[in-house]
């Protein structure tokens, strides 16, 4: 009963002291927390890819170790490298952490740089841009082999070589260029000579040596540049060629009209003489065009346009320039052959430029005249034309001016009903006014520089002859006598006492 009493008080003391003891903790906790964490030691864990790989008091610790590692990583590569990496530096809260030297820690984040190293020609693809457009391929190589796969059109004999200039390689930037092959040096070398009189070359060895290419280039700005292969649209070589060397366009061609001539016809499409003479193999200054005749114009464009220097030794003969005088008693437009002119003779060393093909220039190097051609001597008219107007208002046009039924027609006709107004085509004296054979009654006008007008078919004439007349005043009324096959008005320009075509001077309608 004793031990019974004895046990009870001490338990009910064991479990008031437990009590106290936990109301103590519950109050002093915050204070003993509060200080635990004010003690704490600083931790800052290296991560790669979220896995630890070494720990550092501070964070700038940290970030001087990675600066050093990836500094004397970059130092043993001689060329770009790549790194698939996560590298993270993260604060943590530990009261025990094991902690590395600077030293360490460098040892280790260069190692771990190692496993971030990725295979560069698989993760690196080459954009070969060309002004605006652009083509993708997998390797420098490819870059190379599809450049040399455009210019061996050209370079048959293989006597270039693509480059591609790696001095801004550091920033994945490349030029290309195309520059004669090592192996062809010797050669420049032997004409140097033979042209001093050191060697024992003549002069058709010495243009043979020099003859050929001499410069390879292209319009556009080029430059190549390291690209991520990933999401690139990367190309073949031949997909790349046939991308940069297809022709965008139809070849494009012009029908002679009637008037035309090659500057006119230049001004109309928009392009320079020495284009369409280009464009057209043999035609010159001195070609004869007629109405219906084909010209190329334009040519299909192609994104890469490669520009050619080649040197050429040849003869041939040559015409000297054409020499005009002036004829003041004649239009402009009138010319006349005085002198005929020889051709002359020469050989020449010339630099021949052309882009796809097509010549751009000629620049002569050297030049032996055997031969000296005289000039051809043309006659030129000086004087200005007179203003004519059509002679009715209205009307059909029914036949043009030339060659009809077997005859020539010597003007043009406009049909309209009887009685129409016909008026002077320019001022001028009345020198016919009367019937006039096949033309019926007919109207003849003299204008003051020479050249003359003619009505025909009227039907009644409003004028006499030796009247002075002005320019769009009545003269007469149109009609269907003579030999016509309907009403109309025949309407003639005679200069320099010939027919011409009155449709060089006045509107069809």
């Amino acid at each position: 009963m004793h031990f019974t009493q004895y046990g009870r008080r001490l338990k009910v003391t064991l479990i008031s002291g437990m009590t106290v003891a936990c109301l103590a903790c519950i109050v002093a906790f915050p204070f003993a927390d509060k200080k635990l964490l004010k003690n704490k030691a600083g931790y800052f864990s290296i991560q790669f890819n979220g896995q630890e790989v070494g720990a550092a008091n501070t964070r700038e610790e940290a970030e001087d170790a990675l600066a050093a590692a990836r500094l004397r990583f970059s130092q043993e590569y001689d060329s770009v490298i790549y790194l698939d990496n996560s590298i993270d530096i993260v604060e943590e809260s530990r009261v025990v952490a094991s902690r590395m030297s600077e030293d360490q820690l460098e040892d280790v984040l260069y190692t771990t740089l190692f496993e971030c190293v990725t295979d560069k020609e698989n993760s690196t693809a080459y954009t070969l841009r060309m002004d605006d457009f652009t083509v993708t391929l997998s390797s420098k190589e490819e870059i190379v082999e599809l450049m040399e796969k455009v210019t061996e059109k050209y370079d048959s004999k293989k006597e270039f070589q693509v480059k591609l200039d790696s001095g801004d390689s550091g920033y994945g930037t490349y030029a290309l260029e195309v520059v004669k092959s090592d192996i062809k040096e010797t050669s420049t070398d032997i004409v140097a000579s033979a042209l001093n009189g050191t060697s024992g070359l003549n002069t058709e060895e010495v243009h043979s040596l020099r003859d050929g290419i001499v410069g390879i280039g292209f319009e556009e700005e080029l430059s190549i540049n390291e690209t991520p292969a990933r999401g690139a649209n990367v190309m073949t070589v031949q997909q790349a060629y046939d991308a940069i060397t297809k022709e965008k366009e139809a070849k494009t061609t012009y029908v002679v009209e009637q008037g035309d001539c090659l500057s006119i016809i230049a001004n109309k499409c928009d392009i320079s003489l020495s284009d369409l003479y280009a464009l057209n193999d043999g035609l010159t200054e001195n070609t004869l065009i007629v109405p219906g005749d084909v010209l190329i114009v334009t040519v299909p464009k192609a994104e890469l346009s490669v520009v050619i220097t080649e040197r050429k030794t040849y003869e041939e003969d040559f015409d000297a320039e054409v020499q005009y005088v002036d004829d003041d008693t004649q239009y402009r437009g009138y010319s006349r052959v005085l002198e005929e002119g020889t051709q002359g003779h020469h050989k020449v060393t010339a630099d021949i430029t052309t882009v796809n093909g097509v010549q751009k220039s000629l620049t002569y190097v050297e030049e032996t005249i055997t031969a000296e051609p005289t000039p051809k001597v043309v006659a030129v008219g000086t004087l200005t034309p007179p203003t004519y107007l059509k002679p009715i208002s209205g009307g059909t046009f029914t036949s043009g001016f030339g060659y009809r039924w077997g005859s020539m027609h010597t003007g043009v006709d406009w049909g309209c009903p009887i009685g129409t107004p016909v008026r002077a085509s320019a001022s001028g004296t009345v020198v016919r006014a009367g019937w006039y054979a096949g033309y019926g009654y007919c109207v003849d006008i003299r204008h003051t520089d020479g050249s003359m007008t003619r009505y025909g078919h009227l039907n009644s004439i409003a004028v006499s002859y030796g009247q002075q007349v002005s320019q769009s005043s009545v003269i007469a009324y149109s009609g269907n006598t003579g030999n016509s096959t309907g009403p109309h008005v025949h309407f003639e320009i005679w200069l320099n006492g010939v027919a011409v075509n009155p449709l060089n001077y006045v509107n069809k309608n």
